[in-house]
């Protein structure tokens, strides 16, 4: 019926992933500049904020501002990893649900991030992993502050060992002295946020790579087209996409997968063509019963 390939060039997830954390360092650079100026003493309140705004001293005004910005920032893209590990270890055919309900059990973010990439080949020793670790201990103790900051055994072992990589890879970053600011209870400055930032977009690109690698398509496109059709929520789609006419269910399937997705071409990640011409010949009550959620 119809030989065009689709293809899984990333997830859904790291599309998501993508769209929130894409900017950050431009949106943290751009309110640093912001207060550049007010630290300096020329920023001036616009009339649509109703909130009084006259700080006593703009320089620690400012700097405290600053240390607020970097930190909320090092918050959100952690908690952005977090997100995106969570929803990648629900991909059928990659983790199984015993496999990714032991996962949810583990305690805390660190220790189940460590398990979703090892599960996925990519082992401690991995640089950008160790750095997002790092950051991920520096979130921690910067909203829990009960917990006292220190890097342990093999973590630290790892970032003193790649010193020099991490140093040419992110701006001459001195991890050496990022360790001992942590562990003295400081702010992380702005080249050591936006290296967190640049470590955890490479690792949700890898993971997201090693998890393509060992994907069934065809079981993924079931997920997903399950649970676009239970969203729906009217049993009446299935004689809508399934009208009788195989070319115009091929279409409306094929545009559907686009949208929840797939790419059109080849990419190593293919739904054999053979899914689709398959699935476009059953009849709208078979479908039901295969897309709906058992009782």
């Amino acid at each position: 019926m119809n030989s065009e390939n689709l293809s899984l060039n990333r997830t859904a997830s790291r599309v998501d992933f993508k769209k929130r954390a894409g900017q950050n360092n431009h949106f943290l650079i751009t309110v640093l500049v912001g207060l550049n100026a007010v630290e300096a003493g020329s920023a001036t309140k616009n009339k649509e904020f109703s909130t009084a705004w006259k700080p006593k001293d703009h320089v620690q005004s400012a700097r405290r501002s600053r240390e607020y910005a970097l930190n909320t920032s090092l918050a959100w893209i952690i908690d952005l990893v977090d997100v995106y590990r969570g929803q990648i270890t629900k991909v059928p055919s990659v983790f199984s649900d015993q496999r990714a309900s032991a996962i949810s059990r583990l305690e805390g973010q660190r220790e189940k991030l460590i398990a979703v990439a090892s599960d996925l080949g990519i082992n401690q020793s991995d640089e950008d992993l160790n750095l997002v670790l790092f950051g991920l201990n520096w979130r921690t103790a910067i909203i829990h502050s009960e917990v006292k900051p220190r890097i342990r055994g093999q973590h630290r072992k790892n970032l003193t060992e790649q010193a020099e990589h991490i140093s040419l890879e992110h701006s001459g970053l001195d991890i050496a002295r990022a360790m001992n600011s942590f562990e003295a209870g400081s702010s992380p400055t702005f080249k050591e946020v936006a290296s967190f930032i640049a470590a955890a977009h490479s690792l949700v690109g890898k993971l997201d790579t090693a998890l393509l690698a060992t994907i069934d398509t065809e079981v993924f496109a079931d997920h997903h087209l399950a649970s676009y059709f239970t969203s729906v929520g009217n049993p009446e789609v299935f004689s809508q996409f399934w009208s009788g006419n195989a070319l115009k269910t091929h279409s409306r399937l094929m545009s559907l997968l686009l949208q929840l997705g797939f790419s059109r071409g080849q990419s190593g990640s293919d739904l054999p063509p053979s899914y689709l011409n398959d699935l476009s010949r059953i009849s709208a009550r078979d479908a039901r019963a295969r897309f709906s959620p058992a009782p």
